[in-house]
């Protein structure tokens, strides 16, 4: 297994593992609903981590999984950099990478900020955080995926999950247009929570797409 692949794998087990066990736990601990949130948009992600066990769980985990997302940037910015042979690319990369890695920021402090309720927990910066990883992402990955193709194109890049990115890039902008034009909040409808759930969900499985991609991949500066 390569560094790069590593960090594909880390970044899916840290973030949807995270978010799946902090789940189970409230759950067992009876501090959440037991539901299929994914359908009925019962609760959103942030309550599954507030209470109990869960929500320490919850903080460590996204944490973990916020700085394995920012290092996930930086191994694509490493990957597409030899595809690159213009100025508007070179642009493209950086504005990959600025957005990449405000998404993760957004997802420490969102995270970072978090109490075990509500009331002792900075809600306002953590509703912003949250807005910051959500759009931050969306904007990376199109950047991202425009350079994948265009490498791709010029036999540049080889891409071999290029066919399940471009589903996954199409369901991300779907359901993360439908969210952010609802905005993540402090009092949610139905609708954003179920959008959020499948938005984390397809998000967290892009990182780990990258693992058939980067079987060479070394880090560097």
């Amino acid at each position: 297994m390569s560094f790069g692949q590593f960090i594909a794998l880390a970044s899916f087990i840290f973030s949807a593992g995270t978010i799946a066990l902090t789940y189970w736990v409230g759950i067992n601990q009876q501090t959440v609903e037991v539901c299929v949130p994914f359908i009925t948009g019962c609760t959103d992600i942030t309550h599954t981590g507030l209470a109990g066990d869960a929500g320490f769980i919850f903080r460590g985990g996204m944490i973990s999984a916020s700085v394995l997302i920012l290092v996930w940037w930086h191994c694509m910015r490493v990957w597409l950099q030899p595809s690159i042979t213009t100025r508007a690319g070179r642009i493209n990369l950086n504005l990959m990478t600025f957005f990449g890695m405000l998404a993760g920021i957004g997802l420490v402090i969102s995270t970072a900020t978090l109490g075990s309720t509500k009331e002792l927990s900075s809600f306002s910066v953590h509703v912003r955080g949250a807005n910051t990883f959500f759009e931050g992402i969306l904007l990376a990955l199109s950047f991202h995926y425009y350079l994948m193709w265009r490498g791709r194109k010029n036999n540049f890049l080889e891409v071999p999950s290029f066919k399940f990115k471009t589903v996954l890039f199409v369901l991300i902008w779907i359901v993360l247009v439908a969210f952010v034009a609802n905005s993540i909040g402090e009092q949610m409808k139905r609708g954003t929570k179920i959008a959020e759930w499948w938005a984390t969900l397809f998000i967290c499985i892009y990182f780990l797409s990258s693992y058939w991609d980067w079987k060479k991949i070394k880090l560097s500066l």
